[in-house]
């Protein structure tokens, strides 16, 4: 190179090196600033802006105004995927999942790059794939299996690795069928240009290669640590010589940036551009930040505001922020969201607003709130954010708290049905009790009915054994005496009557002209045989209705006449007995009338005589039991002062065969 053009050059990187003095600032951040160490590795950026920091003693994110630690590990390359922060560490691969944190252990990782939904990691010995939370080695040749791989690129369906024993190219990383070797030196960094790749080397310049082949070399730098393109040029920095930026697409020479101009240090690591054409430089003496002097924010550029936490119950919820239709139970009420706007360059200037039901709050630095004691309700959570004049869009956040399981409807129709079915269930129960109850009374009424109708039976068929001994006498007499006719007529009406009785025993109930023709026979048998001298009637009133169609009890009326045969009459007068039938309002009315001594004298007679009539006794019983409306009444028939008989009447529910 001529003198000239020696000058030339020289004069040319003065006025560059000036006007890049005069057109940004540089500001730089060390451990003065809040860095655990000076020794920074590389800088990336997420989705919500914030910025990621690999250092000698650990991972850190900045907001622009503080920086949190993540970790103290020795962290020496990034990777930022679908909110995922990968950081390669000395033995292994941090993974950081908002809250959820996984170490996994390996050789020295050296890169961490992404494609098509896959993660690969380069290490000092060779090239992984992360597969369900394993890092699993990638089999190509053996050359590149144990090498120190430096770099992963892919381009135009192909992949460039970088090693420390060249540039390969291979049609598939997980199953490859071409591998070839473009260059043979140690290659540190790749970077993809209008479908073509700049291989960095250590100690020889930039490559281009276009497909498998080189198609331009390009002096540079000596001891070359990353190579990046950023917008419309190509940035190379040096462990020892700084930074040299070459212009696109020419690859012409712009600048060098370096201690011997604008910065204190040559050890520089890494380059990054924000997303507000901020430029951060990776170095060994902390972290640079490369700013335009008058650059402005274009008024149309809005913030972005993300959700960044929730908790539910003190409990972090975070999956669920991007779910629809998020349904909390009812104990789940206590709410606390986080949400973050992140602006590098102007971190104190952001305010938040939010809104939940009433309208949205007054702008504020507060960018978490908590929700206590919600109602079971639907509900939707809405924030802004905003930098000066420039608002973000609305974010939401819908979920429901749901409604405490009494007041569900299936909660509620439970109860209900089982009210209904307890309800049921101990009436059925009481029911059940109740029919046994009278079942077992039925039965002892069934019994005692049994054994009254045995006693009524036997008492039909018991008659008065001086009633028969008379009739016997009397037919004995009537024989001695050669009265056939009357001997006849009198056996026939005793058998008739014996018949009847036995016959009428086995029935619960006969007809009423069936019980007068049985009256009729014992009261002439006991006119014939008696020593008191009577008379009878019986008259009927039965409201046109026939006395084969009436029913009544068997032997209702004997027991009353035979007591006003036996206790009303005496030997010296002629007795009168009227026996009425009357069938009256639903009831048939019977009357036995009597012209004898009268009811109180009677019961004196028995008194002296100590005479119980049973059957009289057992008749009164029937009676009730067969209607408690018998209405059953003895009364003495009084005459100007006089006892002229006795009246005994009761009356039955009418019951008819028809």
């Amino acid at each position: 190179m001529s003198i000239f053009k020696k000058i030339s050059f020289f004069c040319i990187l003065i006025i560059g090196i000036k006007m890049f003095a005069q057109q940004t600032s540089i500001k730089n951040i060390s451990v003065d600033a809040s860095l655990p160490s000076n020794l920074i590795y590389e800088v990336v950026q997420d989705k919500i802006g914030y910025l990621w920091i690999a250092t000698e003693k650990g991972l850190l994110m900045f907001d622009g105004d503080d920086f949190t630690q993540i970790n103290q590990l020795k962290t020496t390359t990034l990777l930022v995927q679908n909110s995922i922060i990968y950081a390669g560490l000395e033995n292994g691969l941090f993974i950081k999942n908002k809250s959820k944190e996984q170490f996994i252990k390996s050789k020295k990782v050296v890169k961490i790059v992404s494609f098509d939904d896959e993660i690969f990691v380069a290490t000092t010995e060779g090239l992984y794939n992360l597969k369900q939370n394993n890092l699993q080695p990638i089999k190509i040749n053996t050359t590149i299996d144990f090498s120190v791989i430096n770099d992963l690129i892919f381009c135009k369906n192909a992949i460039y690795i970088a090693s420390n024993k060249g540039l390969w190219i291979v049609d598939n990383l997980l199953k490859p069928k071409t591998i070839n070797r473009i260059i043979t030196k140690n290659i540190i960094s790749l970077e993809k240009f209008q479908e073509k790749v700049i291989a960095a080397t250590l100690q020889n310049g930039l490559f281009l290669i276009a497909g498998n082949a080189i198609e331009k070399e390009i002096s540079t730098l000596k001891n070359i640590t990353v190579v990046k393109k950023l917008k419309n040029e190509i940035w190379v920095t040096s462990k020892t010589d700084g930074i040299e930026v070459f212009v696109l697409p020419s690859f012409t020479f712009k600048q060098k940036i370096n201690k011997y101009n604008s910065l204190p240090t040559n050890a520089i690591n890494n380059v990054f551009k924000d997303n507000q054409n901020t430029t951060w430089l990776a170095t060994n003496d902390g972290l640079y930040k490369i700013s335009a002097i008058n650059f402005l924010i274009e008024p149309n550029l809005k913030p972005t505001i993300y959700f960044e936490n929730l908790q539910v119950n003190h409990q972090n919820r975070d999956a669920v922020l991007f779910d629809k239709n998020v349904k909390f139970l009812h104990a789940d009420n206590n709410i606390s969201i986080t949400f973050k706007s992140v602006d590098i360059s102007n971190p104190k200037k952001i305010r938040y607003r939010y809104q939940l039901a009433d309208g949205f709050s007054p702008w504020s630095k507060n960018n978490t709130v908590q929700f206590a004691n919600l109602s079971a309700d639907n509900y939707k959570f809405q924030v802004q954010s905003k930098i000066a004049n420039r608002k973000s869009a609305i974010k939401s956040f819908s979920f429901t708290v749901d409604a405490p399981f009494y007041k569900k409807a299936w909660f509620i129709f439970t109860v209900i049905i089982s009210l209904l079915l307890i309800g049921y269930f101990s009436l059925d129960y009481y029911l059940r009790q109740l029919n046994k109850s009278h079942e077992k009374r039925i039965d002892t009424l069934k019994l005692q009915n049994r054994l009254l109708s045995l006693e009524q039976k036997a008492l039909q068929l018991q008659m008065n054994p001086h009633f028969i001994f008379n009739v016997l006498n009397g037919i004995k007499a009537l024989g001695n005496a050669g009265k056939i006719n009357d001997l006849n007529s009198t056996i026939s009406k005793f058998s008739v009557l014996l018949r009847g009785i036995l016959q009428n025993s086995r029935k619960e109930e006969i007809t009423l002209h069936e019980e007068i023709h049985l009256l009729k026979n014992y009261i002439e048998l006991e006119q014939r045989m008696s020593s008191k001298n009577f008379t009878y009637s019986i008259h009927k009133s039965l409201n046109n209705i026939d006395a084969n169609e009436i029913l009544i009890p068997t032997m209702l009326l004997q027991p009353f006449v035979e007591n006003c045969v036996q206790h009303a009459f005496q030997n010296n007068t002629l007795g009168q007995m009227t026996i009425n039938f009357e069938v009256k309002h639903h009831f048939l009315n019977c009357t036995v009338i009597d012209n004898g001594i009268g009811i109180l004298e009677s019961k004196r007679r028995k008194e002296n005589s100590n005479h119980t009539s049973v059957a009289l006794k057992v008749s009164k019983e029937r009676l009730h039991i067969l209607s408690p409306k018998s209405a059953f009444s003895v009364k003495e028939i009084v005459t100007e002062n006089e006892i002229k008989g006795t009246e005994v009447s009761f009356k039955i529910p009418l019951k008819t065969d028809y």
